[in-house]
């Protein structure tokens, strides 16, 4: 192989890392835009919820249908903004400990701030973690 190959596939190695770089930076924009819709859209939710009971307590109404319908709205934003909290985890490298809620490496087996056994990542995961090292 000529210096001249080298430098090519040198070259096409450092083009595909950017590449998959900038379309992981695009991706976790856009769902940090997600994030920020749908947490105004639960402080808008909220805002009208206590507005509702604030009614509710006035005129000593005990139900209220639009009271209901607003709890599940919100309960469903609230689902969509973990999903979108595990996606950006995901980008970052990062795991969440189920017993205390603190952030850490995907790489650590241990909480480093209350000692809890992490979840282990999938066997994908690290098939696709030794993949690259090969390359």
């Amino acid at each position: 192989m000529s210096i001249l190959d080298e430098i090519l596939e040198k070259g096409k190695g450092v083009v595909s890392s950017v590449s998959k770089n900038t379309d992981t930076a695009v991706r976790f924009s856009k769902l940090k835009v997600k994030a920020t819709q749908l947490s105004s859209d639960i402080k808008v939710k909220n805002e009208k919820l206590g507005a509702i009971i604030y009614d509710m307590v006035k005129t000593n109404v005990k139900e209220n249908e639009e009271f209901d319908a607003l709890i599940a709205q919100i309960d469903e934003d609230y689902a969509k903004l973990a999903e979108i909290s595990a996606q950006l985890d995901e980008l970052k490298n990062v795991v969440t400990c189920t017993h205390c809620g603190a952030k850490t490496k995907n790489e650590n087996s241990y909480c480093p701030k209350c000692g809890t056994k992490l979840p282990e990542r999938k066997v994908e995961e690290q098939a696709e973690d030794n993949k690259d090292d090969e390359v």
